[in-house]
């Protein structure tokens, strides 16, 4: 098994987990056969000044090196949607964990946690209520509403006062 986590500093056993997946500056790379830990290698991270698309970036980098399961902070939308399609394990550990103590934990039979998916916005709620705007404010009839100029008597297209205004107004 192949277990890759995203290091702080220069990689290494000796390393802390990094607060970023995508963004982090080295990905530490650890076999594992029969529980025992046999190769530690270190990749630096080609999406680290990626203007955008660096969590599907990170995880392409992954796949081609093999691995099998990763331990991360947190993921992002993107690298979790990548991570989920290509079926790789996820152990969601805090940031600045030594990764000696990491993977001896997921070895140990740590349980694999889901990161819970990314909130949805939901559609806007209109209510019944008066309040600041839609179109309830002192404007001329400008595209916000009629508003009070308009029971004023001002035209909304012009925002000229209208003749039976200048009336009643003056008389």
């Amino acid at each position: 098994m192949k277990i890759a986590v995203p290091s702080s500093a220069n990689g290494g056993l000796e390393d802390t987990i990094a607060p970023v997946f995508a963004r982090a500056p080295v990905f530490t790379i650890i076999e594992v056969e029969n529980d025992e830990i046999k190769n530690v290698k270190t990749i630096q991270n080609p999406a680290v000044s990626a203007p955008s698309g660096a969590g599907p970036m990170a995880v392409q980098m992954l796949i081609n090196e093999g691995v099998d399961a990763v331990i991360v902070p947190q993921l992002g939308p993107n690298a979790l949607g990548a991570i989920q399609a290509a079926g790789i394990k996820v152990y969601t550990f805090p940031p600045g964990i030594p990764i000696r103590e990491a993977v001896e934990s997921v070895i140990k039979g740590a349980p694999q946690t889901v990161q819970p998916p990314y909130p949805v916005p939901l559609a806007p709620v209109y209510g019944f209520g008066y309040g600041w705007g839609r179109g309830r404010g002192w404007s001329r009839g400008g595209w916000r509403g009629r508003g009070w100029g308009a029971r004023l008597g001002y035209c909304p297209g012009t925002g000229m006062p209208s003749r039976r205004t200048l009336r009643w107004l003056y008389g």
